[in-house]
């Protein structure tokens, strides 16, 4: 089964927006997913302050995987600190609508406690819903809810959450990915293909093949599970793993990879 493909356009945050996203689907990509997330390596390529003229030209250029709304502070045991961001999260999902997004993800952020996790949790599928939107978590390595059990709590928590699926973040926290795969299906809008290896003090995200995940396994175990969204590829070897290879190389390298491990999921399925 050909899911749709997407990448992230976090990897080419050295452009401008559109250029990025014209470079994605350049190379054959169905979607890209829109990075609004400040990343260690990079700006975010939508924000609070991006003019209108650049939105009407992202509407032009779409479809989208997903708007990526990634903020350290989501749920913060600081009240003033997770309120900030809830109203940010809030006001970036205001852009999504008229870009034809329909799913939105975000992540645990950092000092969180489950209390505050699952409050900003509630607050933030209630603004989805509101926007005709789905609200996705990704669960990350290391942090409050990094596991497939964590993300299984958060939706009980959250009713109507549903999850952006990383297996690379739940491998080094000790998940057998594709049994998590098969637990998380049901509630999976929108995934990440990414590979890892390490621990949650030592991981490192490498180039796909060169990892610890089986990922042909899991996207069989994902399919099985219903899944019928994109695969997204959210590269990021060239910071935790000294990838060289040149953008237009890791742009068609993806796109190839993620052919050949939606064909191997096939053949698994039909063995």
């Amino acid at each position: 089964m050909m899911l749709p493909t997407s990448f992230h356009t976090g990897f080419l945050a050295g452009l401008p927006v559109a250029e990025a996203v014209r470079t994605i689907r350049g190379h054959g990509y169905d979607m890209a997913e829109l990075n609004a997330e400040i990343l260690p390596w990079g700006p975010a390529h939508l924000g609070i302050g991006t003019p209108g003229h650049v939105l009407a030209e992202l509407a032009r250029l779409g479809p989208y995987s997903a708007l990526c709304l990634h903020h350290r502070d989501f749920g913060s045991k600081d009240d003033d600190r997770r309120d900030a961001a809830l109203a940010w999260t809030a006001a970036m999902m205001e852009r999504a609508p008229d870009l034809g997004i329909r799913v939105v993800h975000v992540i645990p952020g950092e000092d969180t406690s489950l209390p505050s996790l699952h409050h900003s949790l509630r607050a933030a599928v209630e603004a989805a819903e509101a926007r005709g939107l789905e609200l996705a978590l990704e669960p990350i390595v290391g942090r409050q809810i990094g596991t497939a059990e964590g993300a299984l709590g958060a939706i009980a928590a959250a009713p109507g959450l549903k999850i952006n699926f990383d297996a690379s973040h739940l491998k080094p926290m000790g998940d057998d990915v594709t049994e998590a795969a098969r637990k998380l299906a049901p509630h999976v809008v929108h995934m990440h293909l990414k590979d890892v290896t390490g621990t949650p003090e030592t991981f490192r995200f490498v180039p796909i093949g060169q990892g610890e995940i089986d990922l042909a396994a899991m996207l069989q175990a994902l399919i099985a599970g219903g899944y019928r969204g994109p695969v997204s590829i959210e590269h990021e070897s060239h910071w935790f793993a000294a990838d060289s290879r040149g953008a237009a190389q890791v742009l068609d390298d993806c796109l190839r990879d993620i052919r050949r491990l939606l064909s191997e999921a096939e053949e698994l399925s039909a063995a």
